[in-house]
């Protein structure tokens, strides 16, 4: 079912670039604003990517280990991207500061995508040839991630990345990628995480759902909230589910229907503004209970909605309760004026992978492929991360389930979707 839904939306994308070529307005999709966390994106068709020459890994040259960045800087999903650049940048100034690795300095190469497939095409055939780099950061939406997959293939060099959707890790036919690796939970973990919160801690019976139909990042978390939903043996269920699309705004009529169903919980996993809407909707109805989210309700979403939020539950990748993330967004607010998000966090933890990674094994992008593919028990600031050698997703990764209380977000525990 799943793929069908994948096939069904890529088909209208298609359909629709199709019909609407020529015409210079805009899309309501394609207003969506960079605050919105844009995590899995769906393409029509990826550009032919160009011939690049089998070889055996690269290694970085000279008196610095070159690690790239493959980033949306300027483009649409520009806040998601430079918070990973920042994170992985501090991460190196850090490492530096305290003497480099293996007598060398890092340095960090970053290449932008603008968030368009062609130019990530050309710019991580850069990084991998005339920049020289040992790995690569990769993005965290989906369709740069299945544009790039087949060169890392071709040029040998590994990319961390952070889109949920784990169609980046094989090819057509079900294969892993070698170099492909994804650094946070899926959209069938993500979502597991918050079916299994609502069963266990939230005792809930009856779920309403509300979503985006026409959103690859809204169904594939809806997608993995039902299957732990069917596969948990509970007797929990999704009693009502409304869609919507991008052009809605009122969702009231469609937030009564959950009530009226009887909803002691509902599950919302969409984008940040869609989330402010339906909170502060939800509360003018009169409906007072749980509202559990996604990532996109991490903040700000809490001093946008006001008072709406309260008791809004959701996930993230970071808590600000480790001293060490709090002391890092003290210091990074402190000398730069700006707040550092999951994604900032994100880029940092996969920076000191690389840093232990490269100290143990050098700079041969095929050795440190093969020890990250080895990777167990690693203690980041998102987490205790191991790699699943089989398919290169995360293995056993927590996240952290915050409660929205008088404004403001409270760690509750921590979850996995196993």
């Amino acid at each position: 079912m799943k793929k069908l839904w994948k096939t069904l939306l890529v088909l209208g994308v298609a359909f629709s670039l199709v019909a609407c070529s020529g015409n210079k307005t805009e899309t309501s999709e394609k207003k969506e604003t960079e605050t919105e966390t844009t995590e899995k994106t769906e393409t029509p068709e990826t550009p032919e990517t160009p011939e690049a020459p089998d070889t055996n890994g690269t290694a970085s040259s000279g008196d610095t280990i070159k690690i790239g960045a493959l980033q949306d800087i300027t483009g649409k999903t520009a806040t998601l991207g430079k918070m990973i650049q920042a994170g992985a940048q501090y991460a190196i100034d850090e490492i530096n500061a305290a003497g480099g690795v293996n007598g060398k300095k890092l340095e960090l190469i970053t290449r932008d995508t603008t968030g368009d497939v062609t130019e990530a095409i050309n710019a991580f055939t850069l990084l991998a040839t005339q920049d020289g780099v040992s790995a690569i950061i990769g993005p965290p939406v989906a369709n740069i991630g299945l544009a790039i997959a087949p060169l890392s293939e071709q040029y040998n060099v590994p990319i961390l990345g952070f889109a949920i959707d784990t169609a980046v890790l094989q090819n057509k036919d079900g294969v892993t990628y070698k170099n492909m690796f994804l650094f946070q939970p899926s959209d069938d973990q993500q979502g597991a995480i918050m079916a299994k919160y609502a069963i266990n801690e939230l005792n809930s019976k009856k779920i309403g759902a509300i979503y985006r139909s026409d959103n690859a990042y809204s169904l594939g978390l809806v997608d993995g909230f039902k299957s732990y939903l069917s596969e948990s043996g509970s007797d929990a269920k999704i009693v009502q589910e409304v869609q919507f699309t991008a052009t809605d705004t009122d969702f009231s009529t469609m937030l009564m229907k959950l009530m009226n169903a009887g909803a002691d919980v509902i599950y919302a996993p969409n984008y940040t503004q869609e989330l402010i809407t339906i909170a502060q909707q939800a509360r003018a109805v009169g409906y007072t209970g749980p509202i559990i989210m996604g990532l996109d309700a991490a903040p700000p979403f809490a001093s946008l909605a006001g008072a709406a939020s309260n008791n809004v539950i959701y996930i993230n990748n970071i808590t600000e309760s480790e001293p060490k993330v709090a002391e890092i967004m003290e210091k990074y607010k402190a000398e730069t004026g700006a707040d550092a998000t999951n994604k900032f966090f994100l880029g940092y933890d996969v920076v000191n992978i690389l840093a232990d990674t490269i100290t143990e094994v050098g700079e041969d992008s095929v050795a440190i492929r093969d020890a990250v593919e080895k990777l167990t028990g690693y203690e980041g600031l998102t987490g205790i991360i191991s790699i699943n050698p089989e398919n290169h997703q995360p293995q056993g990764l927590e996240m952290y389930i915050h409660e929205i209380k008088d404004g403001q977000s409270v760690m509750i525990k921590q979850y996995s979707a196993e």
